[in-house]
């Protein structure tokens, strides 16, 4: 795992445009495969991290990596990458009143196996006792 390797990593939201270039990352490839170049996504140098950013997702967050839970040793087991966010970009095009505007952000999530979701349907709900 390059994150075990190197203590470092960048989570890039990904948004419905860059959807399927994102799926073509998800393969099972060799080391010396680039998924950039495979994907067509450009490799934005971060600032506090050696691993690139995407410049195509509208938010990164670079990343220092503070532990790896192992969910499982079986096939198709998983890790829980837990780091501690150094530096936050978000792209202005995605901020209204200073906020993540998540209308433009358009991000996308994965729920499991090849099914994801759209963050269109969102609803408030307040905290009992704050905003």
């Amino acid at each position: 795992m390059n994150i075990e390797a190197t203590g470092e990593f960048v989570v890039n939201v990904v948004s419905e445009a860059i959807a399927g270039q994102m799926n073509l990352c998800s393969g099972e490839y060799p080391p010396d495969v680039d998924e950039f170049a495979l994907s067509g996504l450009t490799p934005e140098p971060s600032l506090v991290v050696k691993p690139p950013r995407v410049r195509e997702s509208p938010a990164a967050m670079e990343c220092r990596l503070l532990q790896i839970v192992r969910i499982g040793t079986l096939a198709n087991g998983g890790n829980l990458v837990i780091g501690e966010v150094l530096r936050f970009h978000v792209d202005d095009a995605a901020i209204s009143n200073y906020r993540v505007d998540p209308e433009k952000l358009l991000a996308i999530g994965r729920m499991g196996g090849p099914e994801y979701t759209r963050t269109r349907d969102r609803f408030p709900m307040i905290r009992p006792g704050g905003a």
